[in-house]
């Protein structure tokens, strides 16, 4: 699979990829592949709108089929040119998912966190500040833009899938910055905590 979408990333073409154990047969995703290693692959994603819309990172023992190029990839190349949207690389390095974690915190203010096999329905959106090699500790903020009063520690290998640098993430912290004094943000010493804790 590896060799399939290193083809892809240098074709610059758009794949659909299935996750099907986890998102059932008639759910895909479509990004033109950035990155990828033996364990992951980070897309760029294109959404219903035919617009580049943030980045995902799928693990690929998940992956159970993927379209190489995808169904309308002719289509949306074109559509992505006369817009002039262009594919950009985040350069977040996948070797290590706890430093992975906190580089996109730290680069993009917030990363949205999905553990489909714990909890299917839901995910967390926050930013990652600290991780090691076991777990994470997440500064969350809630749908309606404030920052929650406590972090929340979770394990790192329950993470399904990565979402960052979309327009929902956009939205959220340009709300929260928006709201001055009510943001509820929390105290100074977790924006200076951000680190990853190196194993002895």
């Amino acid at each position: 699979m590896l060799v399939e979408l290193e083809k892809a990333r240098n074709r610059n073409n758009v794949v659909r990829i299935f996750r099907e154990e986890l998102d059932g047969p008639d759910s895909w995703t479509d990004g033109f592949v950035v990155d990828a290693n033996e364990e992951m692959v980070l897309l760029q994603l294109v959404d219903d709108s035919v617009h580049l819309n943030g980045y995902q990172i799928l693990f690929l023992e998940d992956i159970s089929d993927f379209v190489h190029p995808a169904p309308f990839n002719d289509f949306q190349k074109r559509v992505l040119a006369i817009r002039e949207e262009q594919v950009v690389d985040p350069e977040v390095d996948l070797e290590d998912l706890a430093v992975l974690l906190i580089d996109i915190s730290e680069e993009y203010g917030l990363v949205t966190l999905h553990r489909e096999e714990v909890e299917a329905d839901s995910c967390e959106i926050g930013r990652v500040v600290r991780a090691d090699a076991v777990t994470y500790e997440l500064e969350e903020i809630g749908s309606d833009a404030r920052w929650f009063d406590d972090t929340f520690e979770y394990d790192l290998y329950d993470i399904t899938r990565i979402e960052f640098g979309g327009s929902y993430e956009e939205a959220l912290l340009l709300a929260n910055e928006d709201m001055g004094d009510d943001a509820y943000e929390l105290a100074d010493e977790y924006e200076e905590d951000n680190s990853v804790i190196e194993e002895n």
